[in-house]
């Protein structure tokens, strides 16, 4: 008996480690309300302007064209009819299950929001990559896809 108050605080230090853990991991991870698949339109190329709903449409453009690897990517989201709260982006790699960090965006008016992104250096020849676009309105969270496929840069492989 000489040893239960040692393996009490082992239970509860186990326990408030498994707690931080869970609290670490989800944290930013926001519960999406609405989910729109763009295929209509090709990020890497052009901008694209999305409808949310009736009263809101985004448009977003991500720079350099292409969206090189190895460049810094400046992400920007402009909003016509109602405003919106928050912006951010985040990259998703499909073969190998890559996640970027959300790159959060910036409001620099009223209905303008911008930033800077990456996108990882991968090293398949050809690799399919969503950019998500998380837009927070009025108490809902819209995550907006668009799917791109990229093309190994070949002054990486020098």
């Amino acid at each position: 008996m000489k040893h239960k108050p040692v393996i009490i605080i082992a239970i509860v230090l186990f326990t408030f480690i498994i707690l931080l853990g869970y609290l670490a991991f989800n944290w930013n991870n926001r519960h999406i309300t609405q989910y729109i698949q763009v295929t209509e339109c090709q990020i890497a190329m052009t901008s694209c302007t999305v409808e949310l709903d009736k009263k809101t449409s985004i448009q977003v453009n991500i720079l350099p064209r292409g969206i090189p690897e190895s460049s810094t990517l400046s992400i920007s989201v402009n909003t016509e009819g109602l405003p919106i709260d928050e912006a951010s982006v985040i990259f998703e790699g499909v073969e190998i299950d890559t996640l970027t960090p959300e790159y959060p965006l910036y409001q620099s008016d009223s209905t303008s929001f911008s930033g800077k992104g990456f996108l990882v250096i991968c090293s398949l020849s050809k690799m399919h990559w969503i950019a998500h676009i998380i837009i927070v309105k009025g108490g809902e969270v819209w995550r907006v896809s668009f799917p791109f496929e990229k093309t190994l840069n070949e002054a990486i492989l020098q």
